[in-house]
């Protein structure tokens, strides 16, 4: 998912045909986001949506911004922010002041600084809700006049990440009726979009276009109370399956499904605060982006350019959440397998069998202008889904999910059989579609695929993670079609999956480097940089031990260890560039991925370094909320620089929100298997920052088991502080 930072105003990038060039004087890379469901906001520091940003700031739903500007201004002037914090996901509370100002009525009368509060809450739960409160803190009466000035543009999200529509619908001029704002706008394929804005008790004393105000005195310590809902309507979609009618019903309806997330959740809990900080926003963030579609719930990959569902992003998510919530795989396993691929489509990148990439559901998407209904250029998606469904059954047993399930797994592996080995056995990429992504691994920025000169690769490409995804896919079914009574396929998916071992190294292993090439291009060429991408292939078992140990030093050594975490390029590479967006930058899901192969291969001494770079970083950002990346500069140990964050990060992003589970996994060494009722936990670590860490409702099964983890003066010390259900718990260090 390619993100660009220049410099002017919005271009299509050449070479780069999903990227998004963020740029001009309007840019800000500060971002608030609140999100349910389907309906996410992004706004400045103030919870305004500034007219004419570059930032991607709006209302939005179903793939379409429905509120382009939303600002206040008290008596002509914008309110000073003293607090803003979107702290619960899905509600926002912002707390404003007044700077020096006039009366409203009264052009001679100053207002001193400081002495007029503006409160704005808001929350999300099937329309926008928000509620204004405005207090007097002068000890005489003040004259107040609040403005809000509302616009919708109806863009696509891909016009505001930089695709322009050649061909724009009918805009209407807004409209007010029976004391309710209208932006209507029909597209081109027909659809009527509209943005409602109604005013609940308190009504404006002037609406003229977009822009309404309200006028009252304040008495000392007066208050006076102003609320609003937003509704998002589109002929083009279903309605919202939740609803509420006011802000308090809405906060109530989302504090209690909350409610329900957790009492679903293991509770990780730890001694250190900042620690149980960033746990805690990894859960909130991963239920904000939980999103309940009518075609299936999914988790959506990041605000705001991601708000949709993504094969690989979910799939990891889910992967990476799984001692969280197993029952979040079930949902994309599911969610994902109604659309895996029918037939053979060029513009789309689809093939029989093959896990989609991106479904999008705005304009451009619906007139087929871009080709994300849905877009199925991803290499990776289909064999990881196999992974996710494979562990899936390993933590829970839910044999009546993998029965109906089957038949999509066999279509994954006759898509990974007849299709994707396009490249001398090897499993690669090449779009087919005018408009589709030429590079197809998670590294798909336009430049990530390179040769040690900085020449860009040509397809069709072979990326090294990839063959390690499809040799463990393979080995994964196999176990899988043993469960089924397939001992046939079980057989046969061995024996495939070793020969594709026996080959593989002797293709990508590259001498001189003592390292694994990137990948293979068209021509046969090893691609010949240090990446992180051989970290990705760690867990998958295609490495002999020898080598695996090798990829993990060089991984955890100062060219590739940026002191914060591992980056995606090696700094002696000369394509090197720290504030890239893949080529030397540090992502925290590339991380956890890595850390987990790191603890397959018994180097859970490096699993904790890799956990607590990623702990030290978080400890610096807002909220301890891992983005989905930041630069790679080295950290400096005398002088305490934060991370350097990267300008147009999604934040929050699915797989960065659960890396830190994934993590935990990982120093731990919890291997579930439910099909023994056992959980193993072989040579647990803790990190020299934790005294204890303890989890509570650990699923397997249909059981669950209480277990904490403690440093002593005996080293760590394993207790199961409680079990329900049949479940054996074997510890070994």
């Amino acid at each position: 998912m390619a993100v660009l930072l220049d410099k002017q105003s919005f271009i299509k990038s050449e070479g780069d045909e999903m990227s998004v060039t963020i740029m001009g004087e309007n840019f800000n890379p500060v971002k608030r986001t609140i999100k349910n469901n389907n309906i996410f906001l992004v706004t400045d520091s103030n919870g305004n949506i500034l007219s004419n940003n570059t930032s991607g700031y709006g209302l939005y739903t179903d793939d379409t911004r429905f509120l382009s500007r939303l600002e206040l201004k008290l008596n002509g002037f914008d309110p000073v922010n003293l607090s803003s914090s979107t702290e619960a996901g899905h509600s926002s509370v912002i707390i404003g002041t007044n700077p020096i100002m006039f009366d409203a009525f009264n052009d001679t009368k100053r207002i001193f600084q400081e002495t007029v509060q503006v409160k704005r809450e808001s929350i999300i739960y099937g329309s926008y809700f928000e509620t204004i409160t405005v207090v007097n803190y002068n000890v005489f009466e003040v004259g107040i006049k609040l403005e809000l000035f509302f616009e919708a543009d109806f863009l696509d999200i891909f016009e505001v990440r930089n695709i322009s529509a050649l061909v724009r619908g009918i805009q209407k001029e807004p409209v007010c009726e029976e004391g309710v704002l209208k932006f209507i706008y029909n597209d081109i394929t027909g659809a009527t979009l509209t943005t409602e804005i109604s005013f609940i008790e308190e009504k404006p004393v002037e609406t003229k276009e977009g822009d309404v105000s309200f006028e009252f005195y304040l008495s000392p310590n007066e208050r006076k109370t102003i609320k609003y809902q937003v509704k998002l309507r589109s002929t083009a979609s279903l309605p919202e399956r939740i609803t509420a009618y006011d802000f308090e019903e809405a906060f109530d309806k989302a504090i209690g499904d909350d409610e329900n997330w957790y009492n679903h959740t293991a509770k990780i809990i730890s001694n250190n605060e900042d620690f149980n900080e960033m746990i805690y926003r990894g859960q909130k963030d991963i239920n904000m982006l939980r999103t309940n579609a009518y075609y299936g719930e999914y988790i959506a990959a990041g605000i705001p350019w991601f708000t949709t569902l993504f094969g690989r992003d979910s799939i990891i998510a889910a992967r990476q959440s799984l001692l969280l919530n197993p029952i979040l795989a079930k949902s994309i396993l599911e969610t994902l397998a109604k659309f895996q691929g029918k037939e053979i489509n060029d513009w789309r990148d689809e093939e029989p069998g093959k896990i989609p990439h991106e479904i999008r559901f705005g304009e451009l998407a619906r007139s087929n202008r871009i080709p994300h209904s849905p877009y199925y250029g991803t290499v990776d998606a289909t064999p990881l889904w196999i992974m996710l469904l494979y562990d899936y059954f390993k933590w829970t047993n839910d044999r009546e999910t993998l029965e109906n399930l089957w038949q999509n797994a066999l279509d994954c592996l006759m898509w990974m059989d007849e299709y994707a080995l396009m490249h001398n056995g090897y499993a690669a990429y090449k779009t087919r579609s005018e408009e589709g992504l030429d590079n197809q691994g998670w590294k798909d920025s336009w430049n990530s695929s390179i040769h040690a000169d900085g020449s860009i690769a040509e397809a069709p490409i072979a990326l090294v993670e990839v063959q390690g995804f499809f040799y463990a896919a393979k080995m994964k079914l196999a176990e899988l079609a043993g469960y089924m009574g397939n001992n046939e396929l079980n057989i046969r998916l061995i024996k495939e999956a070793t020969e594709f071992k026996s080959r593989f190294h002797n293709d990508f292993w590259v001498e001189e480097l003592q390292y694994y090439a990137m990948g293979i291009d068209k021509y046969g060429n090893q691609m010949k940089i240090v990446s992180s991408n051989p970290g990705q292939v760690l867990e998958t078992g295609i490495f002999d031990d020898y080598y695996a140990n090798i990829v993990a030093d060089k991984l955890l050594s100062p060219e590739m260890f940026s002191g914060w975490g591992i980056r995606t390029l090696s700094m002696r590479t000369l394509s090197f560039n720290p504030m890239s967006y893949h080529n030397g930058s540090v992502w925290p899901h590339d991380n956890s991925i890595i850390a987990y192969g790191l603890s397959r291969i018994n180097r859970i001494d490096l699993a904790i370094n890799v956990t607590t770079a990623l702990f030290d970083a978080a400890r610096l950002m807002t909220y301890k909320r891992l983005p989905e990346l930041f630069c790679g500069f080295s950290r400096r140990f005398k002088i305490q620089d934060p991370p350097v964050r990267y300008p147009v990060a999604c934040i929050p992003q699915a797989w960065a929100a659960a890396s830190v589970f994934l993590l935990i996994q990982s120093i731990l060494n919890i291997n579930p298997d439910a099909q023994s009722r056992e959980l193993r936990i072989f040579n647990s670590e803790i990190p020299d920052w934790l005294t204890y860490l303890r989890i509570e409702n650990l699923r397997v099964g249909e059981a669950s088991v209480d277990v904490e983890f403690r440093r002593s003066g005996r080293g760590l010390v394993i207790d199961v502080l409680d079990k329900r259900g049949s479940l054996d718990v074997i510890i070994k260090k």
